[in-house]
């Protein structure tokens, strides 16, 4: 019985990714365009794994779906007013009326296998301190775009903030060396020079700047190989090949990681004191202003009113803790 049902969730699977491969191959064309049907307003998650967040004008957002090869235009909550193709969403954005962007511009990043609702709660208490004038909890397809293809994307949408005056980033695990990529090797870029001269500082939030084990350990079973994570083939690096990939942030950052204070760690299968994901000791990174170590794991330190704190005071005054 088992084993006929999976069977059958196979052929349906296939024919699926058959349909979708068809229908992306001419995007301008697609079934969704509403040039071609009418597509009335509608609540969606806000995008998950196969969408990328191409372009802000405020809180409003444009994602580019990989798997479907089409786009489709968002509100602050998530609603969507458009979907086809870019040029049918640029126009809806455009009929919106938005004020211009202006001031101070926070923009988050999540990690590995994540999406954006890891770090809603650090952006929705950032919007309530009201000290951004946006908060860009951005999302991605986390599982299949290498750190330098992400660190493209997150350049272009820096470049599209126009009226902006001050950018801040925070990443967590691979979104941390996602902007440390763009802030130290930027693609296209000058290695060590800041790529836009809005950028502020920047923290990291439990990174592997020295490499992920486990990620390693995936690389040897040739698992982002056969499943085509090819994040894991960047995570699982050394620390050299990482400075080489992502460079050092040509800006003030600071690094906060997770663990439990001890030389044992929560994982078992980890070397010394870690947070379940990544060893304490793989966090560090030569030319950080401040370094913190706080208790708790991987996926929980991002949504702790502690590291709400600590982050805002880094972004404010350059350090982490008050000078004494």
């Amino acid at each position: 019985m088992k084993v006929t049902m999976f069977r059958i969730l196979l052929v349906w699977g296939s024919l699926f990714c058959g349909l979708s491969l068809t229908i992306g191959q001419e995007p301008e064309k697609h079934w969704l365009d509403p040039a071609n049907r009418f597509v009335p307003k509608m609540q969606t998650l806000g995008g998950f794994y196969f969408w990328q967040d191409i372009r802000f004008q405020g809180e409003w957002r444009i994602q580019y779906n990989v798997f479907l090869k089409h786009y489709r235009l968002l509100n602050p909550q998530s609603v969507q007013y458009a979907i086809g193709s870019l040029k049918t969403c640029e126009t809806e954005l455009q009929a919106q009326n938005l004020p211009p962007m202006q001031g101070r511009v926070l923009i988050l990043v999540h990690g590995f296998g994540a999406n954006r609702l890891l770090l809603q709660r650090m952006a929705g208490w950032f919007r309530q301190r009201g000290h951004y004038s946006a908060v860009l909890n951005v999302t991605y397809p986390s599982t299949s775009v290498t750190i330098q293809e992400q660190a493209a994307v997150i350049g272009k949408i820096v470049e599209r903030l126009e009226g902006v005056e001050s950018i801040d980033l925070v990443g967590h695990s691979l979104g941390s060396l996602i902007l440390r990529c763009y802030l130290g090797n930027p693609p296209g870029g000058t290695p060590g020079t800041l790529p836009d001269p809005r950028i502020h500082r920047f923290v990291q939030i439990c990174p592997p700047n020295q490499g992920s084990a486990l990620a390693a350990r995936a690389n040897q079973a040739h698992l982002s190989e056969v499943f085509s994570l090819l994040p894991l083939h960047d995570l699982g690096q050394d620390g050299e090949t990482l400075q080489e990939l992502c460079g050092t942030p040509a800006c003030e950052f600071g690094i906060i990681a997770g663990g439990k204070g001890d030389d044992q760690g929560y994982s078992p299968t980890l070397p010394g004191d870690d947070d379940f994901v990544i060893s304490v000791s793989t966090t560090p990174l030569p030319g950080a202003s401040d370094y913190l170590l706080l208790p708790g794991m991987h996926s929980v330190i991002p949504n702790t009113l502690a590291t709400f704190e600590y982050v805002e005071r880094f972004l404010e005054t350059g350090a982490f803790q008050n000078a004494p």
